[in-house]
């Protein structure tokens, strides 16, 4: 689901939430949504994926302070946890960090 200024805090705000925020444009990102796709049906029911247009949330970029995509933060019942993922290269990075969110 897309996120945007309007709906961020309230789509956030119950269980295990993972936001990334990324663009088309960027290689990195177009190289994690394959990763995403393999990891989302094994953690459906437990962690809710969204994701957030770099171009168009300048609002949410500056108060969260993005500067780097693809960027992944972790939630539970709207408070970030965890560390943030920047650029993550690998599947199994992100794997851990699901795992973690979780447990």
């Amino acid at each position: 689901m897309k996120l945007n200024e309007q709906n961020y805090n309230e789509s956030i705000k119950n269980g295990a939430c993972v936001v990334t925020f990324s663009a088309p444009w960027c290689k990195d990102c177009v190289a994690l949504k394959p990763i995403l796709s393999r990891l989302m049906p094994e953690y459906e029911g437990k962690i809710s994926f969204f994701e957030v247009d770099f171009d168009s949330a300048e609002g949410l970029k500056d108060v969260l302070n993005i500067r780097r995509i693809p960027t992944m933060i972790f939630y539970k019942n709207g408070l970030e946890v965890g560390s943030r993922l920047v650029e993550p290269d690998s599947q199994k990075i992100v794997d851990d960090a699901l795992k973690a969110l979780i447990s």
